[in-house]
């Protein structure tokens, strides 16, 4: 199927979902997500033992730093559920490597979460709303969790209060004192457990060390948020991204994501092996910076890329 295709498929899907009363929609998608149940528990159950192989065979090695977007239903019926998952992944780092998750508590935009002026984020109880994954994984003993409200980010491992401690420094979500850029630094790994190269929250890393090149991609006025904390709530400010500007976005366009995912492959930045019963990837983090560096300079980023006539989509 081509870019433009998926493309239309996507802007259909969202004038049903506008014409649709919410109420009927998301009946409907608790109905699909019960159906997609009942089909993954139909399949052949993951154990833990072909996770291993599987995330040995991708290229994880015992000491590395790994970033990690996950879905756990794209990986099948994993035995033991999101503890198997991450129990294995434990294993294959060892004591000597990190684990990080993103444990955002985002409920539609940045701005929409934000916007009511009361949002408080507890980071001991505040629930990660990426992926059942990550819920259990902040959870756990001896993880540590950053103190973004909205972008918040959690860690296990040798290096997880340095890469936790000062994400709220720079003023952005994804600075170079933040998990992302730290990433860098630590010669750290992007990770994707059965998603595609779409929903990558690195991708923002770029435009935070270089926010001149991106004019318009933040509101001009900060939000205020609260975190909870044992010591006494912390008032902050935060500048969110305008959500004019991500609404062509590379995980909103089928087009963007086929660009970047055939570039990816093709320049052999690349690592990708199968987990379970999907396809799972990982790029060194300072590679991928640098290819969407290289891409910048050619006139494409995650908003627009060219199309197959030659001519550049709509930012």
């Amino acid at each position: 199927m081509t870019g433009s295709s998926l493309q239309t498929i996507f802007d259909l899907k969202n004038a049903i979902r506008r014409a649709v009363p919410n109420k009927i929609w998301q009946a409907a998608k608790r109905m699909k997500r019960r159906v997609e149940l009942r089909n993954i528990k139909a399949r052949v159950p993951v154990t833990k033992e072909q996770l291993l192989g599987d995330f040995v065979a991708l290229g994880l090695e015992t000491g590395d730093v790994l970033f990690i977007h996950s879905s756990l239903r794209n990986l099948g019926f994993v035995e033991g559920g999101p503890d198997t998952v991450i129990d294995t992944l434990m294993e294959v780092v060892g004591p000597q490597g990190t684990l990080v998750f993103p444990t955002f508590t985002i409920a539609g935009t940045m701005s929409e979460t934000l916007a009511k002026g009361d949002f408080i984020f507890d980071p001991a109880t505040s629930p990660s709303t990426v992926g059942k994954i990550t819920e259990v994984f902040r959870g756990r003993r001896g993880v540590r969790r950053s103190l973004h409200p909205t972008h918040s980010v959690a860690a296990w491992g040798r290096l997880a209060e340095e890469l936790t401690a000062t994400h709220l420094a720079d003023g952005t979500n994804c600075g170079p004192s933040s998990p992302f850029g730290k990433l860098m630094e630590f010669d750290g790994k992007v990770v994707g457990l059965g998603i595609t190269f779409g929903p990558v929250t690195f991708y923002h890393a770029y435009e935070d060390y270089y926010p001149e090149k991106f004019p318009g991609l933040y509101q001009e006025k900060p939000l205020k948020a609260c975190i909870r904390l044992p010591e006494g709530d912390r008032k902050v400010s935060l500048t969110c991204h305008n959500p004019e500007r991500t609404k062509r976005r590379i995980d909103k366009t089928p087009e963007i994501e086929a660009f970047f995912s055939q570039y990816f492959r093709t320049t052999g930045v690349a690592h990708t092996g199968q987990t379970g019963d999907s396809e799972s990837w990982w790029l060194n983090a300072r590679e991928m910076f640098d290819c969407v560096d290289k891409l910048y300079a050619q006139g494409v980023t995650i908003y627009s890329v060219p199309n197959p006539q030659g001519k550049k989509g709509a930012s």
